[in-house]
């Protein structure tokens, strides 16, 4: 029996991660699409139950589509719409790592017209989003909702605090563009790297400030009744004054390219990462001020592959949402909003819940 067909296009860390996840778990069959062939020979080295194809120059991606269930676009954002529009002529179902610009939505609203599309499944957008949803709704009503999320080294061994762990282009940006934010349910801008609080989880302290591309749906908040949403990224104490340094006093907001440079030869590359959530509803009850707090801690696990938390996380809630849609949970057509699915059913389900540290 032929499993649920799934075209990973893209054997980078998170498109290797995701293979991993599904060609061990059944139900699946498995193909990976590259143009590199030495991407696909790193993948070949897991030895994993999946199939690798390498994209000719001047092979029409679409046609290699046609026979699979649901296309994977795990590549590099500015990538993303090519993949989309493949997928949208091959009729097949969608999903990506990416929050939804307005060329890649171009492409796949026909497409969600006979298909369900998965935007934005990493942890945030994506995970962050549907974990969020749940404490909201636990909480109702809720007027303030502070989103803190990390990705950070677990033993730093520099003043920064950090190295290479995502994609050097998406920080840059998450410190540097205008931050999406809801202030008296209406939707606001916020400066990047404003805001800073200390939190202290398990003992550990850590600095959080605001920064952008964190949330992809801010409306579905409002809807909730949610007046004030803030998302802000955690890092180790001294990190934002170093980065404001590089940023204002050396003037590289405006030297983008020499930044990626610095941070790319600077940095080193992290293995041994975890992933930190801390999210934060405020209420009211008449004159009584009520707080509710969620706290989650993720590692990596030798039993999920080779990769860090990060990809980890990421692939593992993109692997629970196709099995949802393998399932039929998902519906047949549409785009799915993360808030709509089972935060509980995301969080068991065996290719993330490993990943949840004690």
């Amino acid at each position: 029996m032929v499993g649920f067909r799934v075209s990973i296009v893209g054997a980078g860390s998170i498109g290797s991660a995701l293979a991993a996840c599904l060609g061990t778990a059944g139900g699946f069959a498995v193909e990976v699409i590259d143009p590199s062939e030495e991407a696909l020979d790193r993948l070949l080295d897991l030895n994993l139950p999946v199939s690798l194809h390498h994209l000719g120059s001047h092979e029409p991606l679409a046609n290699l589509l046609k026979q699979s269930d649901v296309t994977v676009a795990a590549v590099p954002e500015r990538a993303v719409p090519a993949i989309a529009r493949a997928a949208a002529s091959a009729g097949t179902h969608f999903l990506d790592f990416s929050p939804l610009h307005a060329d890649t939505r171009q492409a796949l609203e026909p497409l969600a017209g006979e298909r369900v599309v998965l935007n934005g499944c990493g942890v945030s957008p994506g995970l962050v989003e549907n974990i969020a949803s749940s404490l909201v709704a636990r909480c109702a009503p809720v007027s303030e909702l502070t989103i803190r999320v990390g990705s950070i080294p677990r033993l730093p061994t520099n003043r920064l605090g950090y190295g290479q762990i995502w994609d050097i282009d998406g920080l840059i940006d998450e410190y540097t563009m205008p931050c999406e934010a809801l202030r008296g349910g209406e939707r606001v801008h916020l400066a990047p790297l404003e805001g800073k609080e200390h939190v202290v989880l398990d003992g550990v302290t850590y600095e959080g400030f605001t920064t952008s591309r964190g949330l992809k749906d801010l409306a579905m908040f409002a809807t909730a009744g949610v007046g004030n949403v803030t998302f802000k990224t955690l890092r180790y104490p001294g990190h934002l004054e170093h980065m404001q340094f590089l940023l204002d006093d050396l003037g590289l907001r405006n030297r983008r390219d020499m930044l990626r440079s610095l941070l790319l030869n600077g940095l080193p590359i992290i293995e041994e990462d975890e992933l930190v959530m801390f999210l934060t509803a405020r209420s009211a009850r008449g004159a009584r001020k009520l707080e509710a707090s969620s706290s989650y801690r993720f590692r990596p696990s030798p039993a999920l592959g080779p990769f860090n938390a990060m990809t980890s996380v990421a692939a593992g809630y993109a692997a629970g949402l196709l099995s949802l849609l393998r399932n039929g949970d998902l519906g047949e057509r549409g785009f799915v909003a993360h808030h709509s699915v089972s935060g509980a059913g995301v969080l068991e389900n065996p290719y993330f819940s490993p990943l949840l540290a004690a």
